[in-house]
């Protein structure tokens, strides 16, 4: 197949480069446009059944004018002394001009505003400091969209361009925003930098490697220019297939991030393996048409099987039940399909037809009449002394080097074994964030939890919650929740203020008549009196669930499943709300609580099923279980030592008054995927090299040989993958700076350790054993490699199942 790729190549070049054009003109005419297929929802992304997922079909149904998925929070605040009149006629103005903005601009998706004046919770919305120094009143605007969701970051927007237009604010007030819409919002726009900043970051970087590996512009533009128009061609195909009908496919607005710094890493290494051959290919002799001939042929397998076991890898997530996770991988799995097919097209044509001024302003590599060709192969591999040096070391010392490699890794790998996720969303974003801002002034008057309040809904198809039967359960069951530990106060039909029923016999004459008086928008709040459909009126009830802590953090999760543990235990037989059909949440926390539970079961699964994935292809590629078991643990090992000094790093680089709360839960999962699977593409192009070499020379000579001849090219590919991911360090989100640190860190640790030494060195201990174990002749002395017309001692033989040409 390689043959019939490199004769079109050489020969019809012309139809490679028309049948890309005509492939890039094709998608640009059907392809829909990123921006509008790009998703960023979670809820929508969970499978049927999650609780939020229940909890939002609940709401939708039950309370479908008042339904909302997230919150704006505006904070007016005087930080010395008690709020006076000035500041509640700005505070009023406020509140019309967000009651302007839900009647005039219903695209904002603005479903009501709670105020100071609001009746029921009104006078919980104005909050004194803890020292009593201080007084702030909360304005809050309920939006239709989740946290997430495009159409509530474009609603935030709109909502601060509207506040500019408010008078000055009375000397010593502040405004402040936050809740978990702006949260969302600073999300998203923290996601948007950061998908700029990388992408410039990885291109210059891209071009600076490449500029001093080969020092010749036109070959740096070679790989640049396959890989630009592959990412493009990535892209648009992407997006195509959310318009295949019954495939359904979603495409996540972050997914480009990971298109573009895994193409310009892997794509780019394709780029440079076929260089590299084909430059030792013109040393060895031979016409420039002859080295791309070879180049293509010998490469293209090992090319092939790299991807393969990368795209396999990626393309296991669509077996998750996360859809961003489900739709993340088989994207960028497709991506380094396209790049893969780009690489061996693509860019051999573009080096056939530049000819020998690819290497201007060098000289084209050639033979030196006379000279030893091995040697003089070597000696245009970049450091080739080092990597000879490196090669007759670990051939000399194996047992020795591979357990003080493993014995330095072990206790980091410990450390990454031990690392907890974190699901925290406000720790994702930079302290000087407005939501993040925001949520710190709020602490000082109100539950950090009402910035986004969890909501518990109950449906029961046969109790009126309205009644005095229905009114007694909701009452026992939010004295059951207000016990929980982190939970502020609820707030229910029975207490809509939070605080507890007064006996009627302990209520004044005015506080009995308030009661009455507000009871009908009680009622009307916590109890479903105009659901969708009339079956289901007086049949679900909400209850508000405040925490004091972080509504994203452990502790607020955590007391988040005692209280869905309770609802679901008086829900069973012999229960007081036995016969009820479905229990839901709503709200920040229960999105994040229940992404928390989708991830953790998807991890769990596909730990299995990409490392099964992959060690299946590696075995069909190289045909030795034992050999690609070692294989997948060294990179397993990898990993862990990676995400341990991850853990240790961004630990010790953590400031401020909040304690550390771990690595973003995306880190341990993605660098395990893509580790497992891009750091077997070195593996395999380092044992195709070996099984080339051990035809000639034996498995010892042929292995030191083999590292020798790779060293420079694999470091070079090694570095500009880990330069890819590590410009994920330039963008704004936490978790994606340290998933780019964890990342770069994994690939060198693949590159200049995992592959040039603890693979080496246990080729030859099996090579050792076996003679050991035979009593057969024991291979040539180091560095002496055998001539041709010598008996070569009988080799350690592995059928890698990598065909390669003599």
């Amino acid at each position: 197949m390689f043959e019939s790729i490199a004769n079109l190549v050489i020969r019809r070049g012309w139809i490679v480069v028309l049948g890309w054009m005509a492939f890039l003109a094709l998608l640009r005419t059907v392809a829909p446009s990123w921006d509008q297929v790009s998703k960023d929802d979670d809820v929508r992304f969970f499978p049927p059944g999650y609780p939020s997922v229940v909890g939002q079909e609940l709401l939708e149904r039950g309370f479908p004018r008042d339904a909302s998925s997230s919150q704006v929070v505006v904070i007016s605040e005087r930080r010395q002394g008690r709020l006076n009149k000035e500041d509640y006629a700005f505070v009023d103005q406020l509140i019309n001009t967000m009651n302007r903005i839900r009647e005039n601009d219903p695209t904002t998706g603005i479903k009501k505003v709670e105020t100071y004046r609001s009746p029921v919770i009104g006078k919980r919305l104005i909050g004194t400091s803890k020292d009593g120094t201080g007084q702030a009143a909360l304005t809050i605007a309920s939006l239709n969209g989740t946290y997430l969701a495009k159409s509530t970051r474009v609603s935030v927007e709109k909502i601060k361009e509207a506040l500019k237009t408010l008078p000055p604010t009375p000397d010593g007030l502040t405004l402040a925003l936050t809740g978990s819409a702006v949260v969302g919002h600073d999300m998203n726009n923290a996601s948007n930098e950061s998908i700029a900043n990388t992408t410039h970051a990885t291109i210059a970087l891209v071009v600076v490697i490449l500029l001093i590996v080969y020092r010749s512009p036109l070959l740096a533009f070679i790989p640049l220019l396959t890989i630009a128009l592959s990412v493009w061609a990535s892209m648009m195909s992407i997006a195509l297939l959310t318009k295949l009908p019954g495939l359904n496919f979603q495409v996540i607005n972050i997914t480009n991030v990971f298109v573009i710094v895994v193409l310009f890493g892997a794509g780019t290494d394709y780029c440079l393996f076929l260089i590299a051959r084909y430059r030792e290919e013109l040393v060895k002799g031979r016409s420039r048409d002859d080295a791309l001939r070879e180049a293509i042929s010998q490469v293209g397998g090992a090319l092939v099987a790299s991807a393969g076991t990368v795209i396999v890898g990626l393309g296991m997530l669509w077996y998750s039940s996360f859809a961003k996770i489900q739709y993340t991988g088989p994207a960028i799995a497709l991506s380094l399909a396209i790049a893969l097919f780009a690489a061996l097209t693509l860019a051999p044509v573009l080096l056939h037809w530049l000819r020998a001024a690819v290497f201007w302003p060098f000289r084209q590599p050639h033979h030196t009449q006379g000279a030893n060709r091995e040697q003089e192969s070597l000696e245009q591999v970049p450091l080739a002394g080092f990597w000879m040096t490196v090669a007759d070391l670990v051939v000399k010392y194996p047992v020795r080097i591979l357990a003080l490699c493993v014995i330095a890794l072990t206790p980091l790998a410990i450390v990454g074994a031990r690392t907890k996720p974190n699901y925290s969303q406000l720790a994702d974003l930079n302290p000087d964030q407005d939501s993040v801002v925001g949520a710190k002034i709020v602490q000082r008057y109100f539950a950090v939890g009402e910035l986004s309040p969890t909501t518990l809904l109950i449906h029961h198809p046969k109790l009126d919650f309205r009644s005095d039967t229905g009114r007694a359960k909701v009452s026992d069951l939010t004295k059951a929740l207000v016990q929980i530990p982190n939970v502020a106060e609820v707030r229910s039909i029975t207490q809509p203020l939070g605080t507890p029923p007064v006996p009627d016999a302990e209520k004044s004459l005015i506080e009995r008549y308030m009661e009455r008086a507000i009871k009908p928008a009680v009622d009307a709040r916590y109890v479903s009196m105009n659901p969708v459909s009339k079956a289901e009126l007086n049949h679900t009830t909400k209850i508000d669930v405040v925490f004091d802590t972080d509504p994203f953090s452990e502790q607020a999760l955590r007391a988040l499943e005692t209280a869905y543990s309770i609802v679901h235990d008086e829900i069973k037989t012999g229960g007081t709300l036995e016969g009820a059909a479905s229990v839901g949440l709503t709200g920040a926390s229960a999105a994040v609580n229940d992404l928390k539970k989708v991830t953790t079961n998807d991890e769990r699964r596909m730990y299995v099923l990409v490392t099964v994935g992959v060690y299946l292809i590696l075995v069909l590629l190289l045909r030795r279980p034992g050999i690609c078991l070692y294989l997948i643990v060294t990179v397993i090992l990898g990993y862990l030592a990676s995400l341990g000094v991850t853990e240790l790093v961004f630990q010790a680089l953590h400031k401020g008054p909040d304690p550390w709360v771990g690595l973003d839960w995306k880190v341990g999962f993605f660098l395990f995927v893509i580790l497992v699977a891009v750091g077997e593409d070195y593996n395999i192009f380092l044992m195709s090299r070996v099984i080339e070499e051990e035809k000639r020379h034996g498995i010892v000579e042929g292995t030191r040989l083999a590292i020798a001849h790779t060293g420079g090219i694999i470091s070079s590919c090694g570095l500009i993958m880990a330069g890819t991911f590590g410009s994920m360090l330039t963008g704004s989100l936490t978790a994606l700076r340290e998933l780019g640190f964890a990342l770069g860190l994994g690939v060198l640790l693949d590159t200049f350790l995992v592959r040039p030494i603890l693979v080496p060195a246990f080729v030859v201990i099996l090579d050792r054993y076996r003679f050991k174990r035979k009593g057969g002749t024991p291979p040539p002395p180091l560095g002496e490699p055998v001539t041709q017309g010598e008996p070569v001692p009988p080799p350690y033989k592995v059928d890698y199942g990598v065909k390669t040409k003599r």
